[in-house]
Order: C-alpha cells, then structure tokens, then sequence
C-alpha cells in the first residue's frame, strides 16, 4: 500500500495556526534541571518553590552548568563555569528574597545592614559547612562597606572540637565541595570588582 500525500485542494481549510513561540534552549535546559519529579501545574509546567537555604541555590546553579555541559557542549566550553554559576545563584536568590536597594543582585538585602542611609554594608549569602563535625564550620561571605572594594569576610573563632574517625571521614568529604564554593565566590568577587572598574 502506497502513502499519498494530500493536495492543498484535497485538504479541508483550516484557519492558519499562530506561530509556535521559539524555545530558547537555555530555558529548556533550565528547566529540565529542575522538572524531574517535581509537581506541574494545570498546563504541565513544572511548579519550582524556592525554600531552600542560601547555600543551595548554588548547588542548583552548580545543576544547572551541569546540564547545560552535557547538552549544550559548545556553549559550556565557551564559558566560564564559576562565573555563570556565580550569576545564576544570584539570579535564583534574588527571585527568592528581597533586592538589595543599591541593586547588588549578590547582596542578601538584610535590613538591618542597610538601615543606616549614609552607608550600607552589603553582605552576600554565608556559606559554611555542617556536619557531625560542627555547625556553621569555615563560614565565608562576601561584604562591601558601601562603595568599598568587595571583600571575603572569613570566620576564624579558634575552636578546637575533636573528631573521632567517621566525623574526619565526613569533614574532608565536605572540605572538597566547600572548597568548590569558595573558588565560586573568589571568581563572583573578581567578576565584581571587574565590572566596578569599568
């Protein structure tokens, strides 16, 4: 049996249909990032409630570049990774929290650190390790006292807490991705301090 192709006579008339939208394939990949098992919406959309803490909003940037590397190779290759992941962290935790009024989209827009109109301190999400081993352990955030330089505030308190052999095992697992954000935020503060030069 041979398939015939309908003439445009032979086909019923149809109104034209509007113009499928382009997808941008950036959106596409943002998200499938974020779409797997999560709740959708009466149209399929997938439904993103952001309630997760500070430092988990570069971990689903850290998904992001992930995705975008296996899908989109040619585009990952041409950026820089702690950049974009930099970008996009601070793109999600500005949908999420209030905007810092001197629009530093890095700035956590605490109230009280901009209380005082002669001069806000801008402060960026605290990121830190937690574990059996101890809470809120190499803690680090990026400050400006009002147009400053950007700085890294670190937390040295001096504590000694002893570990037993699971609690090392745990802390040094830990170290290797805190390590990884911190190279984010060093690249974050470079890329601020670039575009303020300007």
């Amino acid at each position: 049996m041979r398939n015939t192709v309908p003439t445009l006579s032979a086909m019923p008339q149809q109104r034209p249909s509007r113009p499928v939208p382009a997808v941008d394939p950036l959106e596409s990949v943002l998200r499938a990032a974020f779409d797997a098992g999560e709740p959708c919406d009466a149209e399929g959309n997938p439904v993103i409630e952001i309630i997760a803490a500070a430092p988990s909003y570069e971990l689903l940037a850290e998904q992001v570049a992930d995705r975008i590397a296996a899908e989109m190779p040619e585009t990952a290759a041409k950026m820089d990774r702690a950049v974009f992941v930099a970008h996009v962290a601070d793109g999600l935790r500005s949908v999420a929290h209030d905007l810092c009024p001197d629009g530093r989209l890095w700035c956590t827009a605490d109230p009280d650190s901009h209380a005082d109109p002669r001069e806000h301190v801008h402060r960026g999400p605290q990121i830190a390790m937690h574990g059996a081993y101890g809470a809120d352990v190499m803690a680090f955030q990026l400050s400006q006292l009002g147009d400053g330089p950007v700085e890294l505030a670190f937390v040295g308190n001096g504590d000694w807490p002893e570990l037993n052999l699971d609690q090392v095992d745990e802390l040094i697992e830990d170290m290797a991705v805190h390590l990884d954000r911190l190279r984010a935020v060093r690249a974050k503060m470079a890329a601020i301090r670039t575009a303020a030069a300007l």
